[in-house]
């Protein structure tokens, strides 16, 4: 009922009409009334909700109008103008509106000038270094935006890998290293998302070193971490390890089937578990009841790509359009982490608000590439570009320039909001287009943010073998998109994919880690991992591509 509101509650609904009120531009005297009232309430003594409209009135800092809007709220459980401008806001806009450091005038400048609608959006833009390139942004801005969105997104319960990875890592460089503790659970299994972090261990409670802050539980300790993740150490004995941490690592359908297929109880180390499965030992991410039984029965899981075997880092961004390091320092970082080539895939032209190259800067770009090439030899850089599939599935330069580029990486940006059979269309359309060698982010999803289109995998995988282009798996933790779930059908279809990082900086490099981590849960194997070819192999697949495609 409204007569319960607190003033702090009345405070955040005349703070969120004041945001919207700006952020929509509407006048700036109004906009000031109503957020000075949002804070005069908070130190109002009486419940305003429950006073009449002249006494609010004559109440400091709230005055006729907000008094008016107070009443309303009070009399009817909301306030016509504030439905009225959330019916105008996108909902990621006006959540926005909560980070930290971003008033609404800088939302209304991200939204109109970059597009971004949603928090998730918004911290992959600052990834890309968009943010900071624009008008009254900066460098410091940018990464106060990026500690603020992940910050009101672990509010959320839910946490990308890499985010729960490197939190897991600092909780664990302050325990023992004496074996009494392992991971378990889906942070073993490396899952895209993760919702706790969980350990076993043989500790006892005189020998376990219990970091201050943990509670005991029914099986052990409870904690969250400094980032708000829930915690869990399971305490077993000895004896018990083995099946514990069998059950908590794989999903209910694996531990099944693993149990189907079981003569006698299960018992033991994880080794002799799937011993007595008849099984190989299956690593704990492959733990899926996806591809693992088909690579366990044909002896392929020595055959898992790791990150080892990658020879070459494509897809990446440098200064030439919305990235932090030069070209040269891309590749010096490349040369410096033992790969052997760099393919370098800027914006198009399109991609305006990413400093998407026109043709002039496309020319200037390739004669920087061939002077580094001498420079830098052995190492090579490919010329790319990662060219934008417009609406009707067309790439964005003309064929004169798009044969300039030894490969293209065809990416939808613009326009996400698409039906399966136009998402489908459109990226079937830039497919059958001969410069296109790679598919960029299939579906163009950002966990826990955006879902993405959804076209048909089927058909997008069967196009792309048919005409010899290549699907990324996107690294950044943020996106992992091909999702791993459809690697199994494409490699029985014979399909190359390629591990790329999406690279806007030399420490974006990187992220090839996180890319592994997710490829491999599908069982994507190194003979079908397109930069595993060292690089007078991927030449070749690059000449021969366009020899094929009739590309001068």
């Amino acid at each position: 009922m409204p007569e319960t509101l607190s003033n702090k509650e009345v405070g955040k609904v005349l703070k969120l009409l004041a945001s919207l009120m700006e952020l929509h531009g509407e006048n700036d005297f109004r906009t000031r009334s109503y957020s000075n009232a949002a804070f005069q309430v908070g130190r109002v003594p009486e419940p305003v909700i429950s006073m009449d409209k002249t006494t609010l009135e004559n109440t400091k800092g709230i005055g006729k109008s907000v008094a008016g809007k107070i009443v309303e709220l009070a009399q009817s459980g909301r306030i016509q103008a504030l439905d009225d401008l959330l019916a105008q806001t996108p909902e990621g806009v006006a959540e926005m509106l909560q980070i930290k450091g971003l008033g609404a005038k800088k939302v209304a400048v991200i939204w109109q000038e970059l597009g971004v609608e949603t928090p998730g959006e918004l911290l992959y833009a600052c990834y890309e270094n968009r943010l900071a390139k624009l008008k009254g942004f900066g460098e410091k801005t940018q990464q106060s935006v990026i500690d603020a969105i992940e910050y009101f997104q672990s509010n959320r319960g839910k946490f990308h890998f890499a985010v729960a990875d490197i939190e897991a890592r600092a909780i664990e460089s302050g325990w023992p290293d004496d074996g009494s503790w392992e991971r378990t659970g889906i942070l073993r299994r490396e899952d895209l998302i993760v919702e706790q972090l969980e350990w076993i261990t043989t500790g006892t409670d005189d020998t376990l070193p219990v970091p201050e802050g943990w509670t005991p539980s029914a099986d052990g300790w409870a904690a969250v971490s400094p980032h708000g993740i829930p915690m869990r150490l399971i305490q077993v004995t000895p004896e018990e390890k083995g099946i514990v941490q069998f059950r908590t690592t794989g999903t209910p359908d694996h531990v099944a089937e693993v149990e189907k297929r079981s003569k006698a109880p299960l018992s033991g180390d994880e080794v002799s578990i799937y011993e007595g499965a008849g099984l190989p030992f299956i690593p704990p991410w492959l733990r899926e009841d996806l591809a693992e039984w088909d690579l366990a029965a044909g002896n392929k899981l020595d055959e898992i790509i790791c990150l080892e075997d990658l020879r070459g880092v494509v897809h990446n961004h440098s200064t030439w359009s919305d990235g932090r390091n030069t070209l040269r320092e891309m590749a010096e970082a490349c040369m410096k982490l033992g790969y052997e080539y760099l393919v370098i895939s800027d914006h198009s032209k399109t991609a305006v608000y990413a400093g998407g190259l026109e043709v002039e800067r496309v020319i200037q770009q390739h004669k920087e590439i061939e002077q580094l090439n001498v420079e830098l030899a052995p190492f090579r850089i490919f010329k790319s570009i990662e060219s934008d599939i417009l609406n009707d599935g067309s790439l964005d330069y003309p064929d004169d320039i798009l044969q300039q580029f030894d490969l293209v990486i065809a990416s939808v940006h613009q326009n996400l909001r698409m039906d399966p059979e136009k998402a489908t269309s459109r990226l079937m359309a830039a497919i059958e287009n001969k410069y296109t060698a790679i598919l960029g982010h299939m579906t163009g999803r950002l966990l826990l943010s955006r879902p993405g289109y959804q076209p048909d995998h089927k058909k997008i995988i069967d196009a792309c073998v048919a005409n010899g282009v290549a699907i990324e798996v996107n690294a950044n933790p943020y996106r992992l998109d091909m999702d791993y779930h459809w690697i199994p059908y494409a490699m029985e279809k014979g399909l190359l994919m390629c591990i790329n990082p999406d690279a806007h900086s030399v420490e974006g490099i990187a992220d090839m880690h996180w890319g592994v981590c997710a490829a491999r849960k599908g069982g994507l194997l190194r003979a079908q991992t397109l930069n595993a070819l060292p690089l007078e192999a991927f030449e070749k697949w690059v000449s021969d591509r366009r020899a094929a495609k009739g590309i001068d």
